[in-house]
């Protein structure tokens, strides 16, 4: 069916949404709708399909990688967002209508990085239009958000879930060997007023080497420990003293993947690298005999290397355990 047809029906499944919505704004005499006990679209993720603008002669813009721009629609009201290589946060809500699948929607104002993403990207475009979106429409499986004055729809389907995701449970002796291989981290946390900020982390387990111990391989995030290209990722061993440091990459974004393939009884690595100018990448991590070292580089546009997602998902800075300083 060609994409006329399909905006024709939206546009008139928003006309209904429209009038309730005009109608709760200017106050209107009308039976007021019992809000559901889950509110709609609470605790859901997506991904872009496309901006439709209603100029014909501009058409639907679709991004060249959907998974570069997502949006979590959290439980506790809070709206993250990944806009290319940039990242917001900020607040949702929703004035559901009588029936649910549509309604009034909201962004609160929204707290962005402002990264130069390489072209081409809707990141910039995508952001100016969030806070003039005023409806929501499920059709389709998908999500239809409405711009103020028929200013378009941003379109969204659900965000596919990969793999195992990530550990957020505190780990003081993790802890103190992240402090102890990067001692500023307790000056940044430690420092009042014109501080580095909060560091939080989250982690996950798996052999490497075969020794039928687990190694940790933990994601740091923050202002301190992240820039453009990403945050930063540690391998560590465990052993029985505690945890040592294997190796760390300073500007990594996850997933990260597993492969079977060993060099010096250790497993590769595949890390995604993206941001700063330059084009994403998967970077191939190989052991040395002493820790890990890139290998080889492949562009993130294809399928993603062989093997198994071990940390992943798109943990926020207020998903992580907080990093604490202990005596």
């Amino acid at each position: 069916m060609p994409f006329s047809s399909s905006k024709t029906r939206l546009l008139g499944a928003w006309t209904g949404a429209a009038i309730a919505a005009v109608s709760l704004m200017a106050g209107a005499s009308m039976p007021l709708v019992a809000a559901p006990q889950t509110p709609p679209l609470q605790g859901t993720s997506w991904q872009l399909v496309g901006i439709q603008s209603m100029d014909d002669a501009q058409g639907l813009k679709r991004p060249a990688d959907p998974s570069r721009y997502t949006l979590s629609l959290q439980a506790d009201g809070k709206a993250v967002l990944q806009l290319d290589c940039n990242r917001a946060s900020g607040t949702w809500q929703v004035e559901p209508s009588a029936d649910p699948g549509n309604g009034g929607f909201r962004f609160g104002p929204l707290a962005s990085t402002r990264a130069l993403c390489p072209a081409p990207s809707l990141g910039e475009p995508l952001a100016r239009q969030l806070p003039f979106v005023r409806g929501y429409l499920l059709r389709d499986g998908r999500l239809n958000l409405s711009l103020l004055a028929d200013g378009g729809i941003l379109i969204w389907e659900p965000r596919p879930v990969a793999g195992p995701a990530y550990s957020n449970r505190p780990d003081p002796a993790l802890e103190a060997a992240i402090l102890a291989a990067s001692p500023d981290l307790r000056r940044a946390l430690g420092s009042a007023g014109g501080g580095m900020g909060r560091i939080s982390y989250v982690h996950a387990r798996t052999d490497l080497n075969g020794d039928g111990r687990q190694e940790v391989l933990v994601y740091l995030m923050g202002p301190y420990v992240c820039g453009t290209g990403g945050c930063t990722l540690q391998v560590f061993q465990q052993g029985a003293r505690g945890y040592r440091l294997v190796s760390s990459f300073p500007t990594s974004r996850l997933p990260v993947i597993v492969s079977e393939t060993r060099r010096n009884g250790w497993r590769d690595l595949w890390r995604r690298q993206s941001g700063g100018g330059a084009p994403a990448t998967w970077v191939r991590e190989v052991f040395d005999g002493r820790g890990y070292r890139s290998k080889e580089r492949i562009p993130a546009a294809g399928a993603a290397p062989a093997g198994t997602v071990v940390l992943g998902g798109d943990p926020s800075l207020a998903d992580g355990a907080p990093l604490v300083t202990r005596p």
